[in-house]
């Protein structure tokens, strides 16, 4: 997705976000290194290489230190992938070294094409990302700031004396929103007149009264999108916990409006759909964060514009068959994190990166997963590149991959749902919130373990009889949306985009290489000529591990 901007003015849009989320203490705050605890966590019964099989896994503790694998003894034809990772979260790339005791040949062509063929110009960093990093940052300022009353932190927190009453709407009223005019300015808003245009249990959606009377939504279209979310706002506060009520009226507001197209447009691409804590507070003009304040629980969508009158065309199908399902259940859990993390339980916004994958995870979860697959795909394309623990707002292939990582841990977890809801309702952030959420045995508790197994798992998924539920991913199932649910690394992925997996990026192997492994990262190499024996050297602090796979 472009942008439209330079790299150097989306690289300082975003590192103004990233001063305003560490000056407060958010994501920048993550442990520099805690891959030293509980080694990798990988089961191994092997003494040596030339005893596994197919299938079979052999980690290799590495650490600062140099450790060496021999391949005396592997019968001929055998072939292996070697992982090679960092468990470290402080965000700085660690060089490992591999090198064999012999030469051996260069292949002509060095890595996947298909990575190679990547437009590197497109960083992922699109209109949507540059928005959330805004948000997001902004977000912890008015947690610092704008502390709710006490009442909050019991779970009863609703409506101050300062707010509106909200009384109950009707199909047909009219209410003026504000709603954001920039990408990257929370001060700066549009005042939009919208129509109620259905009401459910949950849920409320009003719609732009402009244009009318030709309009941009159909009451079958808005009909469909309340009776879906309507349904899926219940049962996503049933497993993650329950949004605030500062108005009073027990439901969320969801806003359609050509303004969130406009948005897009600014930045060359789409916005979807935004959620901004500051609605939750009462205005108040000598703060710049609060000027654009609904007082009430609401998220913002964009609408269908096929013929482009207010940005990137979007057809009503694609609309209607991705964006907006997705982006319904997205948006409502950064909603629920907010009151969790900081209403209910006195804390801190949950850190960018794990607030992303769990929004994008609930996608799948409720059934429209559409959306993830063309992310993940960029992410595995290129994954030692990509931390899944970012410092500041992920892009879009960081988000493929945290996506990935949680959904991992989902299948892994003894019980899925409460190590969801556990995530959620907790003023914990994080890595050490992943790792209190999951409290697994104590082979498998610490984020370096997590690491190791699911960088295991990104190179065994779909290749062949390897099986383990440990180490693979559940296969995926149809959802009753009938769109796929789970996680496929080598398919069509099915999801109106053309997007079709081919596994994680596997680089040749040919005796010597020096590369540099980002945070919470790994590469891969495809080992087909074998040699004698081989060194892999860590770097200080780097929380380096690897992993052998038998392929063949």
């Amino acid at each position: 997705m472009k942008t439209g901007s330079k790299g150097w003015e989306r690289a300082a849009i975003l590192a103004v976000a990233l001063l305003l989320i560490s000056s407060c203490g958010g994501a920048g705050s993550t442990s520099a290194d805690i891959s030293s605890e509980g080694g990798t966590g990988i089961s191994n019964t092997f003494n040596s290489t030339s005893e596994m099989g197919v299938c079979d896994i052999m980690p290799i503790e590495v650490g600062d230190g140099t450790a060496v694998v021999d391949f005396e003894g592997v019968e001929g034809g055998a072939n292996f992938i070697l992982a090679v990772g960092s468990a470290s979260t402080s965000g700085l790339a660690s060089p490992v070294r591999l090198a064999a005791d012999e030469s051996l040949p260069e292949p002509s062509i060095a890595g996947d094409p298909l990575a190679k063929a990547m437009d590197m110009e497109d960083d992922g960093y699109g209109p949507q990302q540059v928005l959330s990093a805004w948000l997001r940052a902004y977000e912890h300022e008015l947690a610092e700031t704008e502390l709710p009353p006490e009442s909050a932190y019991d779970g009863s927190y609703s409506k101050s004396a300062g707010f509106k009453a909200m009384k109950a709407v009707s199909v047909g009223e009219i209410e003026d929103f504000k709603v954001l005019a920039s990408l990257t300015s929370v001060s700066s808003f549009v005042t939009v007149t919208a129509r109620v245009r259905c009401v459910g249990q949950n849920v409320v959606f009003y719609v732009d009264t402009d244009p009318e009377p030709d309009g941009m939504v159909s009451d079958e279209q808005v009909n469909e999108l309340c009776d879906y979310f309507d349904r899926v706002a219940g049962l996503e506060q049933g497993l993650l916990g329950s949004l605030s009520d500062v108005d009073g009226n027990g439901k969320l507001d969801v806003l359609m409006t050509k303004q969130i197209n406009k948005l897009g447009s600014l930045g060359g691409g789409i916005v979807t759909g935004y959620f901004y804590a500051s609605d939750l507070y009462e205005p108040n003009e000598a703060a710049r964060s609060n000027l654009a304040s609904n007082e009430r629980e609401i998220i913002y969508t964009m609408v269908p514009d096929p013929a482009g009158r207010y940005g990137t065309p979007i057809s009503d199908e694609f609309a209607m068959s991705n964006l907006l399902p997705a982006v319904l259940p997205h948006e409502l859990q950064h909603a629920i994190s907010y009151n969790q993390h900081v209403f209910v339980n006195g804390g801190q916004p949950e850190e960018n990166w794990l607030n992303e994958a769990m929004s994008h995870f609930i996608e799948d979860y409720m059934g429209y997963n559409v959306e993830n697959p063309s992310r993940y795909s960029m992410y595995l394309a290129s994954p030692s590149t990509y931390g899944i623990v970012t410092q500041g707002s992920p892009n879009l292939m960081e988000r493929g991959g945290s996506y990935l990582f949680l959904r991992y841990l989902y299948e892994q977890a003894s019980d899925g749902d409460a190590f969801l809801r556990a995530l959620s309702q907790t003023g914990r952030r994080g890595v050490g919130n992943i790792e209190a959420a999951f409290g697994g045995a104590s082979d498998f508790n610490k984020f370096s373990q997590f690491m190791a197994r699911w960088t295991v798992a990104l190179a065994m998924t779909d290749r062949g009889n390897c099986n383990d539920p440990r180490y693979t991913y559940r296969p995926r199932v149809r959802a009753e949306t009938g769109n796929w649910q789970g996680v496929c690394l080598d398919c069509d992925a099915e999801d109106n985009r053309g997007t079709v997996l081919r596994g994680v990026n596997l680089n040749d192997y040919y005796g010597y290489h020096n590369p540099t492994v980002d945070a919470s990262t790994a590469m891969f190499y495809e080992l087909t000529t074998l040699p004698n024996s081989m060194s892999i050297t860590g770097t200080q602090g780097g929380g380096n591990y690897a992993v052998l796979i038998r392929t063949r």
